[in-house]
């Protein structure tokens, strides 16, 4: 299982931040790992859903996820899966900081094909995820912050 963690701050404050973060229909503009999501209203609740598509190593993906937990202003957390099998789980906090906010997102995935996928994972994509989680956090702050200056830092970890 990968393990990637994406941080950064957002010049705006938390209220601003969480609300995009939880607006799917917003979701392509920032996580370059989305193609389009399935047109909803933000997420609000444990068990709301949502679907859409992801590209990763060229090919798009088809999946669907859940909303596990949500403390509206501070964290929400989800599930989603992948009909091949793969799954990723994401955790993100928001903190007040200054007159902005820090955001911390710990996602956990599993590549699909067992141990063909754990190899995949250690050789090539390990690294896919992590240009794609350094560049979607940049993306984030800058988005989220529309109001001002924002900047971001996003790394991956122990894979």
């Amino acid at each position: 299982m990968g393990h990637a963690v994406m941080k950064g701050h957002v010049e705006a404050p938390i209220e601003q931040v969480f609300d995009y973060a939880v607006d799917f229909n917003r979701t392509a503009e920032w996580n370059v790992s989305i193609v389009e999501m399935e047109p909803r209203p933000p997420l609000a609740a444990v068990g709301d859903r949502f679907a859409g598509k992801m590209k990763l190593l060229g090919r798009v993906y088809e999946g669907v996820g859940e909303v596990t937990a949500f403390e509206r202003p501070r964290m929400f957390a989800l599930i989603s899966t992948l009909p091949m099998g793969g799954h990723q789980n994401w955790t993100v906090h928001f903190t007040p900081a200054g007159t902005g906010t820090d955001f911390l997102s710990e996602i956990d995935y599993e590549v699909p094909l067992g141990p063909v996928g754990a190899v995949a994972d250690k050789v090539f994509i390990g690294r896919e995820v992590q240009r794609m989680i350094d560049q979607s956090g940049e993306n984030f702050a800058v988005h989220a912050g529309r109001a001002g200056f924002s900047s971001a830092a996003a790394t991956t970890t122990g894979r």
